[in-house]
């Protein structure tokens, strides 16, 4: 790299200089940019939501005691191996390095998404060596991406995702450019570690597999596509071993229909329940909506590309028809994620707003990478537009929670609650023996309980409760069979199993 930048002209050098580090510093510039419209510090934002609190906790924990806790989950659903929770060994995998070197903080996430993001960048940079005005429109279409700016100052893995995407772009770009094992590897190694915490990107080993093959059918196109198959199925055996069972997901209630006609039943539904969401009802976000048509779109214009290509000439904008394999390849990707998500997930709740948003984000990037920027920039101009909508509108998504750049409130009832009555026992054999069930989802209760205590969430009922050897509630609506209750501090009741549990 060094060699390249030295072959260069000084003004081209510079230029291209300052494209690398406006890319490579992106994410602190995107989180600079929300602190100075909200006159808020995007750097010290507090996680608030459950999924933000659960990853928070889940540091938290393995940082103090590793894996050595009760069991954590969802209406007392437990992992079929270990401890984990709904989100499995995620937040550990992810950002447990950069809490060993810095130390765990109420901004550890953020933070550490953004360096992601630039080590991915630099990598970006390092491997692929893009001109200037390429890097220039890659960190636009970063900072412009109204998914990106959502979520760029929350606790969530949501950052990571475009880390991810840079990290294999550069990878598999390398290896396409000088066939390195080591790139492919690394390329390999990447859609993996995605696979581990979003079984989605498994599509990412088509690309992989392609390029490895040459685009020749045969059987090295064959042996590629059974390795992937193979690493793809054993992440997903894995990740569903260890990670408690998500019973709100449309596919734990699939995979346990009774019959292969309710199977089909629920499938055909679910499917067209989704894709009404997207076409016919106007309920939801003016932000997913939005995203939606700038998904679809990008995707149409993809299709439309395979046959036809812009150029310029003869004073001006002229299409000229061919097939175009790229496009091709761009729609493919964007049609089956989508098709993924409305089959077997969710278009509710932000759901498909967070599980496609990184495939869109890498299709433009990979356009820009390949030297086909009118797409780019057309969606470019359509982020612009979306991210004034959203300006524009209502505060939404985490700019809706103050408490996001505000420290919540501290009780020192529920402090007390905790110190006294929940002492977990360190020589416990069975975890359920320092497993809590709460409702108290708030930052200083991730923070206080004892890290040995495995959490267990959800609402309570009679069918949901009585595994856990304690209850620490503040409004708990139903009877709590074999329970006795410790204490009823301003509200915040302590309840601990008197009737043994199944070992």
């Amino acid at each position: 790299m060094i060699a390249f930048l030295r072959g260069l002209p000084p003004r081209r050098r510079a230029a291209t200089l300052l494209g690398w580090g406006l890319l490579i510093g992106s994410p602190f510039l995107l989180l600079a940019a929300v602190s100075l419209v909200t006159g808020r510090n995007a750097f010290a934002t507090y996680p608030v939501w459950s999924d933000e609190l659960d990853y928070w906790r889940n540091l938290f924990t393995w940082d103090a005691v590793g894996f050595h806790t009760g069991y954590n989950g969802l209406l007392e659903e437990f992992a079929r191996v270990g401890t984990l929770g709904a989100h499995g060994f995620t937040a550990v995998m992810l950002y447990g390095w950069f809490v060993k070197l810095f130390g765990l903080g109420y901004h550890t996430i953020v933070l550490a998404n953004a360096v992601w993001v630039s080590l991915g960048a630099a990598a970006y940079c390092g491997l692929m060596r893009p001109r200037a005005a390429r890097s220039a429109l890659l960190a636009l279409c970063l900072m412009l991406y109204a998914p990106a700016v959502l979520y760029c100052a929350t606790s969530m893995t949501e950052m990571f995702n475009y880390a991810l995407m840079l990290f294999y772009l550069a990878f598999l770009g390398a290896y396409r450019r000088g066939g390195s094992p080591w790139a492919l590897l690394l390329a390999c190694l990447t859609v993996t570690v995605g696979c581990l915490y979003r079984i989605t990107y498994f599509l990412l080993f088509i690309p992989v597999i392609l390029c490895f093959a040459r685009m020749k059918p045969g059987l090295r196109m064959a042996g590629a596509a059974v390795a992937a198959a193979a690493v793809s199925l054993g992440c997903y055996a894995l990740t569903s071993a260890v990670t408690a069972p998500y019973t709100q997901g449309f596919l734990y209630h699939l995979m346990r229909a009774p019959d292969a006609g309710t199977f089909v039943g629920m499938l055909l539904s679910h499917t067209k329940s989704n894709l009404m969401d997207c076409f016919v009802n106007t309920m939801g976000a003016p932000m997913e909506h939005a995203f939606r048509w700038l998904y679809l779109g990008t995707m149409a214009l993809c299709l439309a590309g395979t046959f036809v290509r812009p150029e310029r000439g003869g004073g001006g904008l002229r299409l000229r028809r061919g097939f175009q394999p790229r496009m091709l390849g761009c729609f493919a990707l964007l049609a089956a994620a989508f098709a993924l998500i409305v089959v077997f997930y969710e278009t509710n709740d932000w759901s498909d707003f967070r599980t496609l948003s990184p495939f869109l984000w890498l299709t433009l990037a990979y356009l820009i990478t390949a030297g086909r920027p009118a797409l780019p920039r057309a969606a470019a101009a359509c982020m612009a537009a979306t991210l004034a909508l959203m300006l524009a509108l209502p505060p939404t998504g985490m700019f809706a929670e103050p408490a996001h750049f505000e420290k919540p409130a501290y009780s020192e009832d529920l402090a007390q609650t905790i110190a006294e009555y929940l002492v977990p026992d360190p020589d416990a054999q069975n975890p359920l023996t320092n497993t809590l069930r709460l409702d108290v989802g708030t930052l200083q209760a991730m923070e206080q309980i004892p890290p040995e205590f495995g959490l267990q969430y959800g609402w309570f009922t009679t069918e949901s409760t009585g595994k856990s050897r304690w209850i620490l509630t503040d409004h708990l609506k139903c009877a709590v069979n074999g329970y006795e209750r410790l204490t009823d501090m301003s509200g915040y009741k302590v309840y601990r199993l008197i009737e043994s549990y199944e070992e």
